[in-house]
């Protein structure tokens, strides 16, 4: 069969997953727009009056403070990766030493912890308290960048690949230092892995739910997540103010992917050009 034979089924397939993505999200924010009545009817009612009571609730409650809160945090925990990141990127790239590349392959194989290390969730609490940091305006920060710095150094030195190593010697013969080199040529060059990796690590940071639900306790740090959970209670759920701050929760997330969805894939694809 030809590709374009095989056209009409991948479009179906593309169709297929996008409903199933898309349908429960949009749902959700339907949901939050119904009054309680119209939430609880059977069947479910696809027209009716909308309502933004859910809303003014969960914003009188201070989940606008939680937004702010995961904001700061996400991007400082994006500054803090990003810092540790290029650099170390540029020294597996550039750089020549013992164990270079064993290094490497351990870094790699923490990748998984940009998904949330539930395992280590215990052992970072002990740790942490151990230095006194344990609810305090630090801690999200910290951990959520340790959680996003391995793939961070993974996207980055992809992209530094692709600069040529002429460029660099050019630069030294020319009289630049390390830091030079990396200042100068490498970072403008590999901008867009630079940017794939600090747009993931602030949806990974923005996402993280079980960091933010045991590193702190005062509510003036509790971040978005965790707080979405407080309208699920012992007796049920609260469904229009729970998908009310669902919905809320979810768009600086929505709003950073439509606006740089491009810059993720030509960051992540940069280092499969090499020639």
């Amino acid at each position: 069969m030809s590709r374009r034979g095989h056209l009409p089924a991948t479009l179906a397939g593309l169709a297929l997953l996008l409903v199933l993505n898309v349908l429960p999200l949009a749902w959700g924010v339907l949901t939050s727009f119904k009054s309680g009545g119209d939430i609880l009817s059977y069947p479910p009612q696809l027209f009716f009056r909308p309502t933004l009571a859910h809303y003014q609730r969960v914003i009188a409650e201070g989940f606008s403070h939680r937004l702010l809160v995961s904001l700061l945090d996400s991007l400082a925990a994006v500054g803090l990766t990003l810092l540790v990141a290029i650099p170390a990127a540029y020294a597996f790239d550039r750089g020549r030493f013992a164990l270079r590349r064993p290094l490497y392959l351990l870094v790699v194989a923490c990748i998984p912890l940009a998904l949330g290390a539930s395992a280590l969730i215990i052992p970072a609490y002990i740790w942490f308290m151990r230095l006194g940091l344990n609810d305090t305006v630090v801690v999200l920060p910290l951990i959520y960048a340790g959680y996003q710095i391995p793939m961070a150094i993974w996207i980055v030195k992809n992209a530094i690949e692709v600069v040529p190593v002429e460029l660099d010697e050019a630069a030294t013969i020319d009289g630049c230092t390390h830091f030079g080199v990396l200042w100068r040529m490498i970072l403008p060059l590999a901008r867009s892995g630079i940017g794939a990796a600090a747009i993931l690590a602030f949806v990974g940071s923005w996402n993280e739910f079980l960091a933010g639900s045991v590193m702190v306790d005062a509510l003036a740090l509790k971040p978005v997540q965790p707080a979405i959970y407080a309208f699920v209670g012992f007796f049920g759920r609260e469904w229009g103010p729970l998908t009310a701050a669902a919905s809320l929760a979810i768009l600086p997330v929505v709003a950073v992917f439509a606006l740089f969805g491009r810059l993720i894939i030509s960051g992540l694809t940069s280092g499969g050009v090499k020639g």
